[in-house]
């Protein structure tokens, strides 16, 4: 079974059902209200036990009740968390989510600066990935001293290393960035990276900057890649939307998943649309991400 460590960021979502998305500064009123389990990283681990991979989560979080609710989720969709550390006197990450009828969201997040950014832990826990094969990296940024040395560890041992590259508050360095054997960028992301909204051009900048294969995700209407000098396009599958938070990150998550079964890049890409189609296409947070026979049904 292929395997995809997945390291970055988990929070607890307090997600918030409403008609319209808040337009001023007023009190408003929702629907509906539900806690679960976020972060990039992290769904996409669950994405990745889901699409009947092993799923491994290596992160940090505050020593608090929130981190204890955050593990026992994890574990209950199958995913590994013995590699995540817990940090005493930190608080673990939180947001507010407000989704509309539409299906789309406001987050509002915080992530407490006493998490320890240094990745000096993780060189023992790294060595999972020597000498291993159908096994794959994925990182997001908002741990990027960590992300830097997974990718870097998984690179070096011949194994796919994709970065999961979007909008967050500590920019973009490119020392990360150029660890990664696959940069698969958010439409808004690739934007603000290359300076231009010219799609194509945006990906031809990444590119020569990060010596690497790129793409980028653009909600429904799928992803996009360079193929040596060619764009390609993977069209996003028609759903109604119900839900899109954890959408990208569903997709993150089984993109890295077909690499490490060994899957070509435009099989890859179908694969992940799919299962990110489908969870936008029901409400429910992790529990609407769909399982493999479900993926399998609709590819």
């Amino acid at each position: 079974m292929a395997e995809v460590i997945c390291l970055g960021i988990a929070v607890l979502d307090h997600v918030f059902q409403m008609q319209e998305l808040p337009q001023s500064p007023v009190k408003h009123f929702a629907n509906d209200y539900r806690a679960v389990g976020g972060g990039n990283a992290a769904t996409a681990a669950v994405a990745v036990a889901r699409a009947g991979g092993n799923a491994t989560f290596i992160g940090r979080l505050g020593n608090d009740p929130n981190a204890r609710i955050l593990l026992d989720e994890l574990t209950g969709y199958g995913v590994d968390v013995s590699h995540t550390r817990l940090i005493d006197g930190a608080n673990s990450g939180v947001s507010a989510v407000l989704i509309d009828e539409n299906g789309e969201r406001m987050i509002v997040n915080h992530a407490d600066p006493k998490l320890d950014f240094n990745p000096s832990w993780l060189q023992e826990e790294l060595s999972m990935l020597d000498g291993r094969s159908k096994v794959a990296a994925l990182a997001d940024l908002r741990w990027q001293a960590g992300a830097e040395a997974l990718l870097a560890r998984a690179k070096m041992a011949g194994l796919p290393a994709v970065l999961d590259i979007d909008l967050n508050p500590e920019g973009f360095t490119d020392s990360v960035l150029r660890c990664a054997t696959h940069a698969l960028f958010s439409e808004p992301a690739l934007t603000q990276y290359a300076g231009t909204e010219n799609h194509q051009v945006a990906l031809h900048v990444a590119r020569e900057r990060l010596e690497c294969w790129v793409g980028f995700t653009a909600g429904s209407e799928g992803a996009f890649w360079l193929d040596g000098c060619q764009l390609r396009h993977q069209p996003g599958v028609e759903i109604k939307a119900v839900d899109t938070l954890g959408a990208g990150d569903v997709f993150h998550g089984t993109f890295a998943l077909g690499l490490a079964e060994g899957l070509e890049i435009p099989h890859a890409m179908r694969f992940a649309s799919v299962a990110a189609a489908l969870k936008c296409s029901r409400f429910g947070g992790r529990d609407a991400i769909p399982s493999r026979s479900e993926i399998e049904m609709t590819l």
